[in-house]
């Protein structure tokens, strides 16, 4: 039976952010497990901080004390993000799609307009400088800066946390050609199943990259949670090669 966000804690989360913001909140909404009615007990309860103006560290670190003071409250693992409302309308990424879809405003509290203009929202366009979304670009960023992780970490003998790097250096990969693609799934598995449907099945990817993604992660998890050193040099060098054939075929078929 899937757990349901009791209503105190929902109107303690409306009270305990506008007491931190004030005026500056701009929406509060709850997304994934909660707002999917998929949530367990072992859940964290996700909302996205929509704030005017820019955001800094200092907004930041506010919300995680307004998740201290809800953790010992009420033992509720509230786990809050933190955006401007001109990053959540104009940048186009998996996430704030995922909100959007999602999503349960919580403030503004009984609001229907302001909830049909949650869901149908048309972002601006968002090209980077090689001609993809920007978030995309942001992505395949973000899986170089794995890849080159996972270099050093290797370099200096951590062959589980080098693994651990080329495996997210492949699963940022998968992501930026999802969201080329207009696809946001909510999960690794959801990455895998999502790329196989719309890369393999229907697009240029061999269906080798699918299987080394799903092999990657099993090592991945292994690599993370084993206590003691797991992994060998070799295995280590084979997954930062195989990461590096994945990220660059990715790229490849997203430049064409």
């Amino acid at each position: 039976m899937p757990e349901t966000l009791a209503s105190d804690i929902r109107n303690a989360l409306r009270d305990r952010f506008r007491d931190a913001f004030g005026e500056r909140l701009h929406r509060l909404i709850l997304y994934g497990s909660y707002a999917r009615g998929e949530a367990t007990p072992r859940s964290d309860i996700d909302v996205l901080v929509v704030l005017d103006g820019e955001t800094n560290r200092s907004d930041t670190e506010q919300a995680h004390e307004v998740m201290h003071d809800l953790r010992e409250e009420y033992g509720a693992h509230v786990s809050p993000l933190v955006t401007s409302r001109e990053q959540f309308d104009t940048y186009n990424q998996p996430l704030y799609r995922n909100v959007r879809e999602e999503g349960k405003l919580l403030v503004p509290r009984d609001a229907p307009e302001a909830s049909l203009a949650l869901r149908h929202h048309a972002y601006p366009p968002d090209i980077g400088p090689r001609g993809m979304k920007q978030a995309t670009e942001d992505a395949l960023n973000r899986a170089q800066n794995n890849l080159d992780a996972a270099h050093r970490d290797f370099e200096a003998g951590d062959y589980n946390r080098a693994i651990s790097g080329s495996y997210y250096a492949m699963l940022y990969a998968a992501r930026a050609a999802l969201n080329e693609a207009g696809e946001a799934p909510k999960s690794h598995v959801g990455v895998q199943h999502q790329l196989r449907e719309t890369y393999v099945e229907n697009g240029p990817l061999d269906a080798h990259y699918h299987s080394l993604l799903s092999q990657a992660e099993d090592d991945r998890l292994d690599a993370d949670y084993e206590l003691s050193p797991s992994f060998s040099a070799e295995k280590a060098e084979q997954w930062i090669a195989r990461a590096e054939d994945f990220v660059d075929t990715i790229e490849t078929i997203l430049l064409n």
